[in-house]
């Protein structure tokens, strides 16, 4: 995998360095620096990413910080919903039976047409195309798991889809001071 740990922080140049020192802070050398864009830092950790995510989180809990999330990556694939979908199928049996679920999506995958252009789709026709692999109740507002879905730019020349089966507060804004 390319990166497993996505960071989100408040625009601009000061706010990305200052978020950049405080994972060096928490996760030190257990934190690679892989790619950013936009107020997005994308890592690759060592060890399990929903470790080092929670660690971030309760290190900047309280505290002054630009970060507003930091989500820990599953998978990490094209950003094409047959694609994404397959990667869902193998999340699906990590919620428990009876569970509540929600998909997030943020940014746009794509479908391949008859003719082999790729065309973008809209949000909720992707989400719709998931959800008919997740055999488990569909629950908006307080969901028991997440599968969150975030396409980023990758390199600054491609785009990723990231996929992440998380509780809720693993996606939950970070309430700086």
């Amino acid at each position: 995998m390319e990166f497993n740990l996505l960071v989100i922080h408040e625009p601009g140049l000061s706010n990305y360095s200052w978020a950049r020192n405080q994972v060096r802070q928490v996760l030190g050398l257990d934190a690679i620096f892989v790619s950013a864009y936009q107020s997005v830092i994308l890592y690759k950790v060592k060890g399990d990413p929903h470790e080092a995510a929670s660690k971030l989180r309760e290190y900047l809990s309280n505290s002054s910080t630009p970060i507003i999330r930091v989500v820990p990556i599953d998978y990490v694939t094209e950003p094409l919903v047959n694609e994404v979908c397959e990667v869902v199928k193998k999340l699906v049996p990590k919620i428990p039976e009876g569970s509540t679920f929600r998909i997030t999506l943020e940014g746009h995958l794509m479908r391949i047409r008859e003719d082999g252009a790729k065309v973008r789709m809209h949000t909720i026709d992707s989400i719709r195309e998931i959800a008919k692999y997740v055999p488990r109740p569909v629950n908006l507002e307080k969901p028991d798991w997440v599968i969150y879905i975030r396409v980023v730019k990758y390199m600054r020349v491609s785009r990723k889809a990231t996929v992440s089966l998380v509780r809720p507060h693993e996606i939950a804004r970070i309430v700086p001071k």
